[in-house]
């Protein structure tokens, strides 16, 4: 494996030229700057900013979402790229406790459309269907 493990956790080039595409074409947003590797500072339409930080972990967990609230002064979301991805209940969990949303990518999109809690709790429709029928977790 000629990456060594590269990507575990950072995302490869074409996805990170997917998020910036598929960020930069939502009605609510009016740009989107990569700060840094993983970091992205998004501009809505409404003059509020937006700190994301991209990461391609499998399985985004507690833990991780403390490693990565570590290495940032202050993010709003914590968005994991890939179709694969997904992340753990205690992960979401902890990042809801400290205003971080985190998010796969398109429950992300969603979310853009909305601030605060209902930025960070955001559900997508199929998640709120799944609690009307009485499913005791989403994750």
């Amino acid at each position: 494996m000629g990456e060594e493990g590269r990507y575990e956790k950072k995302p490869r080039p074409d996805s990170i030229k997917y998020f910036l595409n598929a960020i930069g074409r939502h009605d609510k947003v009016q740009k989107i700057e990569q700060i840094e590797e993983q970091l992205f500072k998004i501009s809505k339409t409404n003059g509020r900013n937006i700190s994301v930080h991209l990461t391609n972990i499998y399985i985004v967990s507690e833990a991780e979402v403390i490693d990565i609230m570590s290495g940032h002064d202050h993010i709003d979301a914590i968005v994991t790229i890939s179709n694969w991805n997904s992340y753990s209940e205690s992960g979401k969990e902890i990042a809801k406790a400290n205003k971080i949303g985190l998010f796969l990518m398109n429950e992300f999109m969603g979310a853009l459309n909305f601030e605060g809690n209902f930025f960070i709790d955001y559900l997508t429709p199929w998640q709120r269907e799944q609690l009307k029928k009485g499913k005791r977790s989403l994750f």
